[in-house]
């Protein structure tokens, strides 16, 4: 009998993993409900037969996203892009991967990135299309969202594998769903005017690390090639998204407005000011939402005297080290991404003579 059990249970895992991950268990963000995202009635699209992710290591980029997927919302919390002297490369087309597919056949661009007048910040490029061109993936990558979302209509969010996701909108079939694996070329839905527009047309963005960027650097329109197979950002080339929101808020919404998704805030966490919040410090990176409050009892803990009379010594963070016991495929490179630090730094607090000189099990100072 134990043994018949014992079979059963290994034959309805099988089962489950042919199935695919439900990545709706791994959406680390549980933030509010957007009412601006109900769908309205339409049929059932046909979802094309795309290999699904089964595990979490093949969700791109994990790791380097802090281990956020959020298949429902499109940025739901802002996270530190790790630049090294103010800037970061990305690989975009090499040997293991497909080539670059342009998104869609279009008559013109419509809209550029950029501040359009009164109408706020634009943040993509609106290609005029005919209705029910088909839309294609541009790299190799996991589909992160697929949905009505707001002002974006019916849209799909692919997260590629060098971090860099691609965001396609207004459309008015969609043929993918959330986990699905996907090559540059695989069509993910079809063009239309779903969302705030009246005109047929793709709206078109470029994400890293949920800021956007102007896909200009990265596409030329005009011949529908990349400009180049790599890519180098600087904190410069980034819009944050809480500036256009904030200047959303005193402006005519631009044809394609995010919709802010606030989380809620912890019980036990004090609520701080959130203009101070909003604001960008000067690296383009957004600040932590207590730094206001820490500096304050910093200098109010300095003000005071301690009982002999001298003052106390500040505790900083910098001054706590933090260690890291190095994991089987471990290399300095994906270390110093988790930590936010540079291999330069690692190799100069752990005096080691090189990159290569590091083993599993083997305990690092990180900070």
């Amino acid at each position: 009998m134990r043994t018949f059990l014992t079979l059963l249970c290994c034959c309805l895992s099988s089962l489950l993993l042919a199935q695919g991950l439900d990545v709706t268990e791994f959406s680390q963000m549980q933030a509010l409900q957007d009412t601006t995202a109900n769908p309205p009635e339409q049929g059932q699209f046909q979802i094309a037969p795309y290999p699904e992710i089964s595990e979490v290591y093949q969700i791109p980029a994990y790791d380097l996203y802090d281990r956020y997927w959020d298949v429902a919302h499109l940025r739901s919390r802002s996270l530190e892009i790790p630049f090294s002297n103010d800037r970061i490369m990305l690989i975009l087309v090499q040997a293991a991967n497909n080539p670059f597919a342009f998104p869609c056949s279009y008559d013109e661009v419509s809209q550029r990135y950029g501040q359009n007048g009164k109408q706020g910040f634009h943040p993509g490029v609106d290609l005029k299309v005919v209705h029910q061109t088909l839309v294609r993936n541009c790299f190799d990558g996991v589909v992160r969202m697929a949905r009505y979302y707001g002002d974006y209509g019916w849209m799909v969010v692919v997260r590629h594998y060098n971090g860099l996701e691609t965001l396609y909108a207004h459309l008015d079939k969609l043929c993918v769903k959330p986990g699905q694996m996907l090559h540059a070329g695989d069509v993910i839905g079809q063009a239309g005017n779903s969302g705030n527009t009246k005109d047929y047309i793709l709206h078109f963005e470029t994400r890293f690390m949920n800021e956007f960027f102007d896909p200009n650097l990265l596409i030329d329109f005009e011949n529908e090639t990349l400009n180049k197979n790599t890519l180098v950002l600087t904190p410069e080339d980034f819009r944050p998204a809480t500036e256009v929101e904030k200047t959303s808020a005193t402006q005519a919404p631009s044809p394609v407005t995010e919709k802010p998704i606030q989380t809620p805030t912890p019980k036990s966490q004090p609520t701080t000011n959130s203009e101070s919040h909003s604001k960008p410090i000067a690296n383009g990176q957004q600040p932590t939402a207590n730094s206001e409050t820490q500096s304050t009892a910093n200098s109010e803990s300095l003000s005071k005297p301690t009982a002999n009379g001298q003052q106390p010594t500040a505790k900083t963070e910098s001054s706590v080290a933090e260690y890291y016991t190095v994991q089987k495929g471990d290399n300095l490179y994906r270390i110093s991404v988790k930590f936010h630090t540079t291999v330069d730094n690692l190799l100069k607090i752990n005096n080691l003579p090189n990159a290569d000189r590091i083993t599993e099990g083997q305990r690092l100072r990180v900070k």
